[in-house]
């Protein structure tokens, strides 16, 4: 499918709409914007660079139609060009340069913008910021990046100097540092158009001129850096979460800290009235009628209500107030009026105790406000609970071995308010959620069909003993022939670390984001076994599209989408990709990537939605309902858990206290779990409080499937450190992109020694992933050269020794055996240490999945 051009022209306008639906006007003194003026000077390498979406695997192979050509393609008049020309052929030169040497993970091209000496005359003038980041990376606190360099403030306050109406687009993946605001008073417009995608350009001249109305809202909190409380070690090896649960809004407006721009701020070209007609309150759910009207006279425009609740206060740490519901209207013409209805699940307002493990209602009153950002809202009710109530009971799991959590009581005190209802919930009235049954970490179930002596160590091992058979397939589990137990109790070792390791076969170049012989391009495969009837599936990168090596649809970057408060337009996009998923025989898309924001200068935010966990699982549901209302389509929700930052991602250790876990960062994955069910998940790189995620059982099996009863299959991410036999055991499925098949062998039997023709030791490649480079290992595997072992390895030599075995010859450890060939003394090693039903567990959960899939089904449909 190489260079094949896969938009549709619905494709074109759906990712045109998402990004202007996802861009916030955060500025528009003197009613600049829109614009009536079609002659602009246009000035900022992202006038013609401008960037879709971050560097790495996120990234999508697509043009984008940059701001001067959008304007252009609009009819309006650039003044600026030959400016413009003169500084992209030098610019294009540089990047040519660096484009030589850079790879899938190298950071992205940056250059300064030369200082303007010459502005033309004019009356409006439009600046573009660009910043790019991607995988790998994670952004400075620097000039040039979170902070405007020189050249760029000096030139955006003489451009609002000099021009009558001057604009600044930002065309950026996160927040940047805005204090340039205070040194720019003459400034009148700023639109956060963030990295919008292959229609960038048009996107963004249909909001300038007012074709459309900007109604995007921030999904984090914009202030200066050093106000947020992760700035001190972020970025470290082993950063310490000392802010706990008070992340992004949680901690500004808890503190009483007044950010640039708050969660859920964003202008628009008209006004629109908020007023809530009824809340209505039981144990059950609690919902507000909100009636939105227009109340501009000339531009029709959407509005986002969002309902906060501030929580009565006790000694469990608890923030001013959270998100727990939004809702966006239609385009409102003028004058136009909609209802809204917003609801969520009463038991939705438990805190979680560390004490008891539980996640508890706190007796007294809750306030519940409506309004339009994080603090522009008015209270509409209060709620009284008449004492504590436990939701739910579960077991302490994935503590730290010290709490780092320093931020523990809410600065500002919460007030009663008069002439709203009151509503009284009985705790007597509330459900306790079922107690969870949890797997026990030393339990293994191994399935048998013979009397071997089975491999593995230090568990409680249970066997199940299941009949032979001679000739099965997958289809037979699938119409109920024969059990999956059955099924993974006949396949042979090979045929099970097959099963759970991916079919790393790269399509050409660099393994690196490139493991796929099937659709090339694509980022990994799953291994094929025609005797047994398992079809390959293939994995592609996201989460801004498909990044393969064909022209697919390059969408708004993944916080653009969340700034939309859209879920019914996700949801499209999801649907959208999924239709590219069935023309192109992708299976499983990388994505939604849902990370929290924890700080802003996280090199992947712009692949991730928000700061607020609610907002990030709920959109994340959306796109992964979109995707999978193709049969057989499945989407992997990425990484779990806490990857909140590039630097020392491999190996690094988050050290994050338990309430923060539950509240924070697990919480938009177990939104996402419950309500769309994705089909498989991808674990981080990264160690939480000193597990690595990808081997952690607390996390994958005791969090993920017994509390949260996820029904798909887990996968590792790409050549992850983690061991794999801690992996697999902890419920880690599926382990990719599949470099390490030997490892699981030769944890379960005797793996053989490679040798090349001349008799020397085989040798192969690996990836090492804490250092990124290629590593050297000789196949020695499981055989130690040993005279007084009880083991003979025969080898063919030619007439070229390897001096391995001339050294082994000298030592007599070498028999001849004929002309060409030798007999070498030695023993296995005592490493068959991984119990076989570990694998088994894996290779059922995979298959389960597999029989989901489109690619299975096509199969047995053609038998």
């Amino acid at each position: 499918m190489e260079n094949t051009n896969l938009n549709s022209e619905k494709n074109v306008l759906l990712s045109k709409k998402a990004a202007q639906e996802g861009m916030v006007l955060l500025q528009n003194n003197h009613h600049v914007l829109p614009l009536s003026n079609k002659t602009v000077a246009l000035y900022g390498s992202g006038a013609f660079a401008t960037v879709k979406g971050g560097t790495g695997s996120g990234d999508v192979d697509q043009k984008t139609i940059s701001i001067v050509e959008g304007l252009e393609n609009s009819g309006f008049n650039i003044t600026t060009m030959a400016w413009l020309t003169r500084f992209q052929r030098y610019y294009e030169s540089k990047k040519s340069e660096y484009n030589k040497t850079a790879n899938i993970l190298s950071p992205a091209f940056d250059m300064d913008d030369p200082e303007i000496d010459d502005f033309k005359e004019g009356t409006v003038g439009i600046y573009v910021i660009s910043r790019s980041s991607g995988e790998g990376y994670d952004r400075k606190d620097e000039p040039g990046d979170f902070q405007l360099s020189e050249n760029e403030l000096s030139n955006i306050k003489r451009l609002s100097e000099f021009y009558e109406n001057s604009i600044l687009l930002l065309n950026i993946g996160g927040v940047i540092d805005t204090s340039f605001v205070d040194q720019c008073p003459l400034l009148d417009s700023i639109l956060l158009i963030s990295q919008p995608g292959m229609t960038a350009g048009n996107a963004v001249t249909e909001i300038l001129d007012g074709t459309k109305t900007p109604s995007g809202k921030l999904t984090d909190t914009w202030a200066d850096y050093q106000d947020y409380p992760s700035s001190n070690d972020f970025g470290t090896r082993n950063p310490e979460y000392i802010e706990g649960i008070y992340v992004g809004y949680r901690y500004f407006d808890s503190f009483n800290i007044k950010p640039r721009y708050e969660f859920g701020y964003g202008l628009s070209y008209t006004k629109f009235d908020i007023k809530t007609e009824k809340v209505s309150v039981n144990e059950d759910h609690i919902s507000f009628k909100v009636e939105v009207k227009n109340d501009g006279d000339k531009f029709q425009g959407q509005e986002v209500v969002q309902a906060y609740v501030s929580n009565p206060q006790s000694d469990i740490p608890t923030p001013y107030q959270v998100l727990h519901a939004y809702a966006k209207t239609k385009i409102l013409k003028r004058h136009e009026s909609q209802e809204l209805t917003l609801n969520f699940k009463t038991k939705d307002l438990a805190v979680y105790d560390e004490r008891r493990a539980a996640f508890v209602l706190i007796p007294g009153v809750y306030i519940l406000r409506i309004g339009n950002s994080s603090r522009n809202t008015t209270v509409v009710g209060e709620v009284k609970l008449d004492r504590e109530t436990i939701i739910k009971t579960v077991e302490h799991k994935m503590l730290p071995q010290f709490d780092p959590t320093k931020l523990r009581k809410n600065e500002v005190e919460l007030h009663r308010t008069s002439g709203v209802p009151l509503f009284l919930l009985k705790s007597e009235n509330f459900g306790q959620d079922e107690p969870v049954k949890y797997q026990k970490k030393s339990d293994v179930t191994t399935y048998t069909v013979n009397d071997r002596v089975l491999p593995g160590k230090y568990l409680d091992e249970k066997t199940v003993a299941k009949n032979k058979l001679t000739d099965f397939t997958l289809a037979d589990v699938y119409n109920k022939k024969i059990s999956i137990e059955s099924f993974v109790a006949n396949l042979t070792d090979q045929e099970l670390v097959d099963i759970v390791e991916g079919d790393l076969k790269p399509s050409g170049g660099s393994i690196i984001g490139n493991g796929s012989s099937l659709v090339k391009g694509a980022a990994g495969q799953t291994v094929e076994n025609k005797k047994h009837g398992i079809p390959a599936t293939v994995n592609a990168d996201g989460p801004a599209g498909l990044r393969l090596d064909a022209k697919t649809t390059a969408w708004p970057v993944g916080t653009l989408l969340a700034q939309t408060w859209n879920r019914e337009l996700i949801q499209k996009i999801g649907s959208a990709i999924g239709d590219e998923m069935k023309q192109l025989g992708i299976t499983f898309w990388l994505a939604p990537g849902m990370n929290i924001h924890r700080n802003p200068l996280g090199g992947r935010n712009f692949e991730y939605f928000s700061e607020d966990p609610f907002l990030s699982g709920t959109i994340a549901a959306a796109e992964t309902k979109g995707v999978q209302s193709h049969s057989g389509l499945g989407v992997t929700i990425k990484h779990f858990v806490g990857n909140n930052q590039e630097s020392f991602r491999n190996i690094g250790n988050s050290i994050i206290g338990e309430q923060a876990l539950r509240e924070i960062y697990l919480k938009n994955f177990e939104i996402v779990v419950k309500d769309a069910q994705p089909l498989a998940a991808m674990s981080s790189y990264n160690m939480v409080n000193n597990y690595f995620s990808g081997a952690n059982f607390e996390l994958l099996t005791n969090i993920l499937r017994d509390e949260w009863h996820f029904e798909g299959m887990v996968m590792t991410d790409w050549f992850s450190v983690a061991d794999p036999k801690e992996s697999v055991h902890a419920g880690n499925d599926l382990i990719m992109p599949g470099d390490s098949k030997d490892t699981l062998f030769a944890a379960i039997n005797d793996l053989k020694p490679r040798f090349n023709g001349d008799g020397s030791i085989a040798t192969k490649k690996v990836l090492n992933v804490a250092e990124m480079k290629l590593d050297t290992v000789k196949l020695w595997n499981d055989f130690v050269p040993d005279d007084d072992g009880d083991v003979l390895v025969k080898i063919k030599i030619s007439d070229e020794v390897d001096d391995k075995i001339k050294e082994l010859f000298f030592n007599g450890d070498v028999q001849i055996l004929d002309d060409s060939h030798i007999l070498i003394q030695g023993k296995w090693k005592d490493n068959n240490d991984l119990n076989l039903g570990d694998l088994q567990k894996s290779a059922i959960h995979i298959l389960k999945v597999i029989m989901k899939t489109d690619k299975f089904k096509k199969l047995i449909e053609d038998k």
